[in-house]
């Protein structure tokens, strides 16, 4: 067996853009917070609130929380689903109430991750539509907020 040499061009290029493995990356989310988007203004990284009056807030349970955007092809263009899952545990009156306010509203929707990083998931122009389903095998609330966009809605905040 003949041992491969690397040639000049080979040689990794000091220039080229690489994503290395982390040595300190957390997965996962940690909170999720509804914002009307009539109450929030988004200006490249930056997020303002016109008032936190109404923004929610929710506690879900640890390891819960998903978030995906999935691309799909509708007719002519590319179009994203966006969904995010959670359990909402203890389904007190008080729990009933806020989802039951919330139900069909329209929201963007700021996620915190592990590594203490927001993203974004809709935009005032183009909101979520808030959802949700009772799993009462488990006793808790399923949040799902979906929407189709002709572009990524999600956008990074740091």
């Amino acid at each position: 067996m003949c041992p491969l040499k690397r040639t000049e061009s080979q040689k990794p290029n000091k220039t080229m853009k690489q994503l290395n493995k982390p040595t300190d990356n957390l997965g996962g989310l940690l909170s999720i917070w509804a914002v009307p988007p009539s109450d929030i203004t988004i200006s490249f990284n930056t997020v303002s609130f016109s008032t936190t009056d109404n923004i929610v807030k929710m506690y879900c349970s640890p390891g819960s929380i998903s978030f995906t955007e999935k691309a799909t092809l509708e007719k002519y263009r590319v179009a994203y689903k966006n969904e995010i899952n959670a359990f909402i545990p203890k389904d007190a009156p008080e729990t009933q109430s806020i989802i039951n306010d919330m139900i069909g509203r329209k929201c963007v929707v700021i996620l915190l991750d592990q590594n203490e990083y927001y993203k974004v998931a809709g935009t005032p122009e183009i909101p979520l539509r808030v959802s949700f389903d009772l799993d009462t095998g488990s006793d808790t609330r399923f949040l799902s907020t979906e929407h189709k966009l002709v572009k990524p809605s999600r956008r990074n905040l740091f």
